[in-house]
């Protein structure tokens, strides 16, 4: 999948989120709440792709993601399960140091400076809910990804082979503009958003 329409499938699939943490937590989810949580999703959602310098985080992150892509490869390590597990422990690690922790971090600063603690954990949860969709958006696609590395090197999809699609082909753009529509139409709907 393309930068954007991984965005949009994650935006798309968080909208979806959001409406069922409000419906069974009974406690909707304020403006300022959800808008952290979809910009949490949204860096969750590129986040795999660290491991590409030409991809949308690649290019901000030129250095790290070269040498990310040297030691992993492209959909090697960073789209596994093992993954989503290190950034969790990472973001659980850095959590108990408090928002100011995650201040100092440059591509996290701008999600996370006006952050307190309670809100923190919705943006800890946006980020893993992203990375996770990310996998399953690149589980749609013809490579799809090694989910268990590194103990099995096997790639998995969520789909049918003739149901797979090319990165960059007419159905990457169909399936980013409907998950865009989706989540639109979602927010209007459920979150009053005009």
């Amino acid at each position: 999948m393309l930068g954007k329409t991984h965005i949009s499938f994650a935006l798309g699939l968080g909208a979806l989120s959001a409406i069922g943490f409000s419906a069974l937590s009974n406690t909707p989810l304020n403006p300022k709440d959800l808008s952290v949580f979809y910009g949490a999703v949204t860096l969750g959602a590129l986040l795999p792709d660290i491991d590409e310098p030409n991809s949308t985080l690649g290019r901000k992150t030129i250095g790290i993601s070269n040498a990310i892509k040297a030691l992993f490869g492209h959909r090697g390590l960073t789209h596994s399960i093992t993954f989503i597990v290190f950034v969790g422990i990472l973001l659980l690690v850095l959590s108990v140091f408090g928002v100011e922790a995650l201040q100092g971090i440059p591509l996290v600063n701008s999600f996370v400076k006006d952050l307190d603690s309670a809100t923190l954990e919705i943006f800890i949860f946006g980020i893993l809910l992203g990375c996770v969709f990310h996998l399953f958006g690149d589980m749609l696609t013809i490579s799809g990804v090694p989910l268990f590395l590194p103990f099995k090197t096997q790639n998995y999809h969520l789909t049918p082979a003739f149901l797979r699609f090319k990165t960059g082909g007419i159905w990457d753009y169909a399936v980013g503009a409907f998950c865009l529509s989706v989540f639109g139409i979602l927010n209007v709907m459920y979150f009053g958003f005009r």
